[in-house]
């Protein structure tokens, strides 16, 4: 019966045990923000995106938003709060001496610019993506979730 007990308490333990842990790792993600907008490639504002491996910063998302034209059809938007710390609110940033890459000047972590994997530093998730979808014809890039 006392090793019942024990077997009891240690089981109970192990379920409280993963509870605390499985609820940190979900207080700690990137919250969801609904992101659907269009811009006009042709707008002064975004005129530098017309030339594959430029990027600009939009406001969006939770701490903002990249895009990167990846290639004459393909753009990558990503979402500037950090992985590692998201309720900080921390944005990373076009690296000045590697523009292929991403830097969180909070945690110092960095990530690639051309799908938001992680390259270096403490944070464990790759950064948040948004679909794109342009349209060559009108000139325009849809980007949503």
């Amino acid at each position: 019966m006392k090793l019942f007990k024990i077997q009891f308490f240690l089981i109970l333990f192990f379920i409280f045990l993963f509870h605390v842990d499985c609820k940190r790792k979900e207080d700690n993600v990137v919250p969801y923000t609904k992101v659907n907008f269009t811009i006009f490639l042709g707008d002064p504002d975004f005129v530098t995106l017309q030339t594959v491996g430029n990027y600009v910063y939009v406001t969006g998302g939770v701490a903002g938003i990249i895009i990167y034209r990846k290639s004459l059809n393909e753009f990558v938007a990503i979402e500037r709060c950090c992985t590692h710390n998201p309720n900080d609110r921390c944005a990373v940033l076009v690296d000045s001496t590697n523009t292929l890459q991403l830097h969180c000047r909070c945690c110092n972590s960095r990530f690639s610019i051309m799908n938001g994997s992680v390259l270096s530093g403490i944070a464990s998730r790759n950064l948040t993506l948004y679909e794109t979808s342009y349209n060559e014809v009108e000139n325009t890039l849809h980007v949503y979730n």
